[in-house]
């Protein structure tokens, strides 16, 4: 009993502070993240609902880069085969799809963009970040003996 009186505190002084750092954060909406960083060209995944919390955006100049999670009922097979299909017809290449048990990664491209999307089953819900943003570095190719930019 007395473990839990001094227990009690303590985890209410935690959770204050949690609530305190949010109060000053921009929060996002879905309807923000599709407009400004995925548009037509990156699809949610049906039924599943941006979690602002735990989403980003980050712009500066024009840089827009995007770390989105998202929550829903679906199975890891059902999202993998959603984006594997839908991805390249909105010009997305595939580079690396990996499946193990109730996880996946899939990485797609474009010229001018990556696109890293994590799939991660849990006990209740479905997970779904994507991480998007310029090819920065990547872009860049080894041409004749020096690092050249293509842009």
């Amino acid at each position: 009993m007395r473990k839990l009186l001094l227990i009690a505190p303590l985890i209410l002084f935690s959770f204050s502070c949690a609530t305190t750092q949010q109060e000053g954060a921009t929060v996002i909406t879905q309807e923000e993240v599709k407009a400004e960083i995925l548009g037509d060209s990156v699809p949610i995944y049906p039924g599943f609902k941006l979690v602002p919390t735990k989403s980003f955006i980050y712009e500066s100049g024009d840089i827009k880069v995007g770390r989105l999670v998202f929550v829903g009922k679906a199975s890891v097979k059902d999202v993998v085969s959603y984006y594997k299909n839908t991805l390249p017809e909105k010009g997305w290449e595939p580079v690396a799809i990996t499946i193990y048990g109730n996880s996946a990664e899939l990485t797609f491209t474009t010229p001018e963009q990556f696109l890293q999307i994590e799939v991660k089953k849990g006990f209740s819900e479905t997970t779904l970040i994507i991480q998007i943003g310029p090819r920065g570095a990547s872009a860049q190719t080894f041409q004749e003996g020096e690092l050249t930019n293509q842009q």
